[in-house]
């Protein structure tokens, strides 16, 4: 089919497809389409389909003509994409269509596409990028082995002298101003000493008790500060095991002393932050590098992936949210109209939508123009190293990689480290110490 097409540049990734397809070639396509919608009508005097020709093409040559753009509309569309050599990643928007019998079918398209980009010539010190060590620290370390010691305790019953950290079982009695209890609003409740909302005064308050005080609190529990009466009817206490050989065989069969266990979690702690100082460091490098290069996002690019996160998002709040059984007796999850709020949360995520599409397309056309590849036999290396370091798992590691998927997805990760190995051969690095203790408690832990 001769198409005419001219191609018209809009932007950096949105084109106009001015499309001529002459009647003489479209013809045969016409007289397809008419024998289709002859299929479909019946004409009082003749069986269904046999319409003759002239009742047809005067009484529904209008729906001919309106089925035929529907129907090859879009083959004309794919035929002048072809001749352009252009690659659509959004659907086209069809306008000024104009097509009646034994006249040229004409009509413009408007699409995006992956915008033009190339890789600037790769030098020495293209970008600086900062790399934290964290330098972790011996109470650190005692912390982790407290945890565990904790996370191992056994509970025993105590009669007096409450500390932080016990738990409690207390008959809850909610009064008025003048300490008068209100009748119907008593509820046992479960109290841990130093846990929110039993914190400063309130923690101060359920220190040193014994079973049977009564402890006078104003304390929100839910619906708004309020006074009650708290008596104790019971108290426990974590005990945590003895920081011996026998309980570090039990956590680690192969440790031969205390100090042993000791110097493996302290290795441990280093490698958990050497592995996020190197989380760090990428992402640095690729958000360098995606501020050298700034990639232009295509408008529906940007839009369809903030809409499935967003999508996703609410996927994940519907699922993880707290249920209640509403009036009709149904099960609903318990979320405001802000937690499902799509515009909001697209606003939450546009810069990480915008970085990771950035660097899928920097990837795209490394990937292409530096002719980075993978081959089969790394992967297969990689299989072998993770079995020879874990050859208890080797027949899960095995059936794991048996998976084309996961094959794919290691493969993935291998050609990711070779670009992020190229792209650090030309960066400057500054290297920044960090004393974990400086970061704030908790968040910061690998």
């Amino acid at each position: 089919m001769n198409l005419k097409v001219k191609s018209k540049k809009v932007n950096e990734f949105t084109y106009e497809l001015s499309i001529v397809a002459e009647w003489k070639d479209i013809q045969a396509d016409f007289e397809l389409c008419k024998k289709k919608v002859a299929k479909n009508i019946k004409v009082s005097g003749f069986r269904k389909g046999k319409i003759p020709d002239n009742i047809l093409m005067s009484q529904y040559l209008g729906q001919i003509e309106m089925n035929f753009v529907q129907d090859f509309s879009e083959k004309y569309y794919i035929l002048a994409l072809q001749k352009e050599e252009l690659n659509p990643i959004n659907q086209a928007a069809l306008k000024d269509i104009d097509f009646s019998y034994e006249k040229d079918f004409s009509f413009k398209s408007e699409f995006e596409v992956e915008p033009p980009l190339s890789v600037p010539k790769l030098k020495k010190n293209m970008v600086t990028v900062e790399k934290t060590n964290f330098i972790s620290n011996d109470k650190e370390i005692d912390d982790t082995i407290n945890n565990i010691l904790n996370s191992q305790s056994k509970t025993e019953k105590i009669e007096e002298g409450s500390a932080e950290g016990d738990f409690m079982i207390a008959d809850f009695q909610e009064v008025d101003e003048s300490g008068i209890a209100i009748i119907g609003k008593k509820e046992k409740k479960y109290i841990a000493i130093g846990q929110e909302p039993f914190i400063n005064n309130n923690k101060e308050l359920l220190l040193n008790k014994k079973v049977g005080d009564t402890v006078k609190m104003t304390i929100d529990l839910g619906s708004g500060e309020k006074e009650y009466s708290i008596i104790i009817e019971s108290m426990q206490r974590r005990m945590p095991p003895k920081l011996d050989e026998e309980f570090v065989k039990t956590m680690d069969p192969n440790c031969e002393s205390v100090e042993e266990w000791k110097s493996n979690i302290e290795k441990s702690i280093s490698l958990e932050y050497e592995k996020k100082s190197e989380e760090l460091f990428n992402s640095a490098i690729i958000d360098q590098f995606i501020k050298l290069v700034d990639p232009v996002l295509p408008t529906s690019m940007l839009d369809n992936y903030l809409n499935n996160i967003a999508r996703e998002v609410v996927h994940d709040k519907r699922m993880s949210s707290p249920t209640t059984t509403n009036k009709d007796g149904n099960v609903v999850a318990d979320l405001t109209d802000a937690d499902l709020d799509e515009a909001k949360i697209k606003e939450e995520y546009k810069l990480f939508a915008e970085n990771n599409l950035k660097w899928y397309l920097l990837r795209k056309v490394m990937i292409k123009d530096l002719d980075i590849s993978i081959d089969e036999n790394a992967v297969d290396n990689f299989i072998q190293e993770a079995i020879e370091k874990n050859d208890s798992q080797k027949a899960e590691i095995e059936r794991f990689y048996k998976k084309e998927s996961n094959k794919a997805k290691l493969s993935d990760d291998l050609l990711d480290q070779k670009i992020l190995d190229m792209l650090k051969e030309h960066s400057k690095v500054k290297e920044k110490d960090t004393n974990t203790a400086d970061l704030h408690a908790g968040h910061n832990h690998p």
